[in-house]
């Protein structure tokens, strides 16, 4: 089986024989990327993103996405970098959403004494479960486009955190801005 991977600026054939159906893969720059199952456009993600204490929708990670047929699991991947915003103590939490519901199985808090730390979320669903369940991400199928997106707080007023520059390089104090990647691979259970 000939398996398609697109990317921002090519689409190859993988031709793994493995359960990969396709693989969408971009900078967060505004490319759209054409894969078997339709064209995406991700968000153009331009500038450093500053956390609170509430949350909000993690800029670049929204995609309303509709798997090819056949597909069985669905990964989203998310690559960002996180960086203190006021003390070297950066603290952070996610959630992933699927279609506006919360997949809870998938929170995760990012908290130490670290200048900035590229960040990989990653997390699969099951979308030919027997049964529905909100927790784990299990659904029972998946035809039509679903949005799946990260929201984040920071920890406190004392544990801050914003997205997407650090602080250092090439040997000095000097920001930078980092853009964001998102990667979504479709499988076929064998």
């Amino acid at each position: 089986m000939a398996i398609l991977r697109a990317t921002a600026n090519t689409v190859s054939d993988l031709s793994l024989g493995s359960n990969i159906i396709e693989v969408l893969s971009s900078p967060c720059n505004g490319t759209a990327v054409t894969v078997p199952s339709g064209t995406y456009t991700v968000t153009d993600v331009t500038s450093v993103q500053s956390m609170s204490e509430s949350y909000v929708d993690v800029t670049g990670s929204s995609i309303n996405y509709t798997p090819p047929s056949g597909t069985t699991r669905v990964k989203y991947k998310f690559i960002f970098h996180a960086q203190y915003d006021g003390s070297n103590y950066t603290g952070m939490h996610i959630k992933f959403f699927l279609d506006g519901t919360e997949v809870s199985d998938a929170r995760r808090t990012i908290y130490g004494y670290l200048s900035s730390m590229t960040e990989v979320f990653e997390y699969t669903i099951n979308c030919s479960a027997s049964g529905a369940n909100t927790a784990h991400g299990d659904i029972t199928s998946w035809t039509s486009a679903k949005i799946m997106k990260l929201q984040a707080r920071e920890y406190n007023s004392g544990n801050q955190c914003k997205l997407n520059q650090t602080s250092l390089w090439d040997g000095a104090g000097t920001n930078q801005f980092i853009i964001p990647s998102i990667e979504i691979t479709s499988f076929k259970d064998s």
